[in-house]
């Protein structure tokens, strides 16, 4: 079956609705939120200097610089609000839809039209895609570059000739230089040669195998000169923790973060992926069954397995678990379902620009109906637009911002320069960083001496602004010295997932003392080893307001000191009860310095701070109730220890 030239402009006109369709889904989901983290850092090194994107790049992060080196001409042009930095991104994946559609068409004969329709509206308009569709990252435009990329090999391998391969060359280039997980694509690409080249190495069609792998030999050449310096940056990385991810966690995360844009692996997502993994095997045995079809399942199968193992296999190493980092098998997964689809309705007509509308009905509903379940994922919604309107509004432009932890200091170097902020507060670092390093954290010499500066200074306010704060600032030391010495007056306020907290009436003496001396000799002494040559409980402090209300904080400090054996086991718990101890309120259980702070972390001769916030319930009646601290074995191996640290009156 062929497409007649009569058939071809009523199929063009389905591609441009199917376009219209992308373009008006994109256009109705823009968002108005602000940047998280990963979009202000992105938008920091592309912004702020020529000499700080190439360091970066090269000393700084495992990047590579293509996309920061667009957007960066691109803000030169539009500006730098969050509108026009989001822009090209959700216009890239309007092309990455025109790029898929070409891919389909070109494996699709004698269903062009409907499989370019599939594929088009699957891959631009599926909820994982819709993630990355607005980020200020290099998501999307390297998405956008392997689509085409692989639209042009195709092309070379139908019909090479000089100018089909450097555009393959060009295109493939600029992707690898745009996100180093493309090299997974790149892979793939090769497969796809591999087996264009074993059929004409079977005709002995000597020139044409050497043809076929000829584009590839251009790209590696181009990436050659970067590769030492992704490697040597890949060896550096320290921002994920030491474990490996399951296979079938990488898996699954990967489908749910593909139809329902989450990954966070919820129950709710199992029957979603098993429809997708349904839906594939229909797309398997279609092109198995249909002999025309043969070959759009060879290319979709390298399109998607290879970045697959190697994705699942690079979780295996650094266990940093997202569903964006299987974006180059998308392509290849969206063929599958395509032939599925365009197969399934080849049922009810024949007519190819008949099949195409019909696909396109299907495709569109294949990506609302799981938007539609109200189990959609989205970008971490943090907003620090309103965290740092918030500071400006209510502070004065002689506070001092601590950022929990210094990463931060790329939100900081975007949102403090925004209206209504006059002039950018003051900021250090908790501890001072470029990059998240889950071998460095926040320990009492720094902690020290930060709080010297801060009684040197004596401002009207101290905020401490968190976001993930867990990795650099395991104990919450930043709050330690501030809860002796100020006045809590605004206690985890969030915006989204930003925490703000603020402290005023600073005592700056106390502080200066405290950071000279250690809040150790502020606290009621212990020495409770619960464990021979275990860990010792060495002081605590109660902070309570007298009396206390509905919505007020309690907060219990512990300070540890590291022993001889470890325990993996040792837990703490706070504790708001009754006087009696018969009834209680409310509890925070965690290791004693918190959960990414296990005692294999602390220091000998450094004492380790546990940080627990309680906070009085609704269920709190009035009267007096008493705080405890309770030590035990989350395996019960010893009988726990109770200490009772005070007593609190609520009034209500």
């Amino acid at each position: 079956m062929s497409i007649s030239r009569k058939s071809r402009p009523r199929d063009v006109w389905i591609a441009l609705l199917a376009l219209l369709s992308i373009a008006v889904v994109l256009m109705l989901n823009f968002p108005h939120s602000s940047f998280w983290y990963d979009e202000a850092l992105t938008t920091y090194v592309a912004t702020e200097s020529w000499e700080t994107l190439w360091r970066w790049c090269v000393e700084v992060d495992i990047q590579v610089p293509f996309h920061y080196i667009a957007l960066r001409l691109w803000a030169s042009v539009a500006g730098k609000s969050e509108f026009a930095l989001r822009l090209p991104s959700a216009f890239a994946i309007l092309l990455a839809g025109a790029g898929a559609i070409q891919v389909g068409r070109r494996l699709g004969r004698p269903f062009s039209a409907s499989l370019g329709i599939a594929c088009g509206v699957l891959l631009a308009l599926s909820l994982g895609t819709l993630w990355i569709a607005y980020e200020v990252r290099a998501y999307a435009f390297a998405l956008m570059l392997f689509t085409w990329a692989t639209a042009s090999l195709l092309a070379v391998l139908a019909r090479p000739n000089r100018w089909r391969l450097l555009g393959y060359a060009a295109l493939m280039s600029a992707t690898l230089y745009t996100h180093y997980t493309a090299l997974a694509g790149f892979v793939a690409h090769g497969v796809v040669a591999l087996g264009a080249g074993l059929a004409w190495l079977r005709s002995m069609k000597w020139r044409a195998l050497l043809r076929a792998f000829t584009p590839l030999f251009l790209v590696g050449l181009t990436f050659l000169p970067w590769l030492p310096i992704l490697i040597a940056r890949g060896g550096a990385d320290r921002s994920f923790y030491s474990g490996q991810i399951a296979p079938d966690l990488s898996l699954r995360v990967l489908a749910g973060f593909r139809v329902l844009g989450r990954q966070d692996d919820p129950p709710v997502a199992l029957t979603w992926i098993g429809i997708y993994v349904l839906l594939l095997a229909a797309g398997i045995l279609s092109g198995l069954l249909l002999p025309t079809l043969r070959r759009a399942l060879g290319v979709a199968l390298a399109l998607s397995l290879p970045p697959i193992a190697i994705t699942v296999a690079l979780l295996m190493i650094n266990p940093k678990l997202t569903g964006r980092y299987f974006w180059t098998a998308w392509l290849g997964l969206d063929v599958l379902i395509g032939i599925a689809v365009v197969v399934a309705l080849s049922a009810f007509t024949q007519r190819e620009t008949l099949r195409g509308v019909l696909v396109l009905i299907a495709a569109l509903a294949m990506v609302i109906v799981p938007n539609a379940t109200g189990e959609r994922g989205a970008p971490p919604k943090s907003d620090f637009r309103a965290a740092y309107a918030h500071i400006c509004a209510q502070g004065t432009p002689d506070d001092v911002i601590l950022l929990r932890d210094g990463t931060l200091f790329v939100a900081h170097a975007y949102y403090s320069q925004l209206p209504p902020c006059q002039r950018p507060p003051l900021a250090f670092g908790m501890p001072e960083a470029l990059v998240p390093d889950v071998t460095r954290y926040l320990d009492l010499a720094t902690l020290q001496a930060r709080m010297r500066e801060i009684a040197a200074r004596r401002p009207p306010n101290v905020w401490i602004l968190s976001w993930q704060a867990d990795i650099m600032d395991p104990q919450a030391l930043t709050f330690a010295l501030l809860d002796f010495a100020g006045r809590h007056v605004e206690v985890n306020r969030l915006f989204g997932d930003v925490r703000l907290d603020r402290y005023t009436d600073i005592d700056f003496a106390l502080l200066e003392k405290l950071a000279i001396e250690g809040a150790t000799t502020q606290s009621e002494w212990f020495n409770i080893a619960p464990v021979p040559n275990g860990a010792t409980l060495l002081a605590m402090r109660l902070f309570a307001p007298q009396p206390a209300h509905v919505g007020d904080l309690i907060v219990v400090h512990a300070w540890w000191q590291r022993g001889a054996i470890l325990l993996p086991s040792l837990r703490a718990s706070a504790r708001l009860t009754t006087l009696d101890n018969g009834w209680l309120y409310t509890q925070v259980d965690q290791p004693p310095a918190g959960w990414k702070f296990w005692d294999d972390r602390w220091v000998d001769g450094v004492p380790a701070f546990g940080r627990y916030e309680l906070v009085v319930g609704e269920d709190v009646p009035n009267g007096k109730h008493a705080v405890r601290y309770v030590i035990y074995d989350a395996d019960g191996a010893w009988q726990p220890i109770t200490i009772t640290l005070g007593e609190i009156e609520v009034v209500r």
